[in-house]
């Protein structure tokens, strides 16, 4: 059998899937870690505490009280009082708000379990309320 001549110079190629040469793309090289793996990488970008990250604020409160009480997020405001104390704060601006909610929905920080099923329900709700309001 006859193999092809080839040119000085010239690359050689491989029959490759599409999804697999991507999958390559996203490895990190050897010897590199990924920065946002690592406890430190998150506690640098959290933000400063505040009183209001523990318990629900008084407006808060409010909020919730006005609520129908199919949509309110009970489970949320027990484990994430500060998500409900921002939740409140932006209910009144439509945009801010459908960001927010939306945000709480697709978990973008990288390898994170995410919300129980219980809590993804809540924000489900309180998204598909909101959009029902003018």
């Amino acid at each position: 059998m006859h193999s092809p001549q080839r040119h000085p110079g010239s690359i050689d190629f491989e029959p490759t899937d599409l999804s697999e040469a991507r999958k390559v793309l996203d490895l990190l090289p050897d010897g590199v870690v990924d920065p946002t793996t690592t406890a430190e990488f998150w506690i640098g970008r959290r933000r400063k505490p505040e009183p209001t990250d523990r318990a629900l604020s008084g407006s808060a409160i409010d909020w919730l009280v006005k609520l129908p009480r199919i949509v309110r997020p009970t489970a949320l405001s027990e484990q994430y009082p500060r998500i409900v104390n921002s939740l409140a704060h932006a209910w009144s601006d439509r945009q801010r708000c459908d960001e927010l909610l939306a945000s709480l929905r697709a978990d973008q920080r990288n390898r994170r379990k995410g919300f129980a099923p219980a809590i993804k329900l809540e924000v489900e709700r309180l998204r598909a309320f909101r959009t029902t309001i003018r």
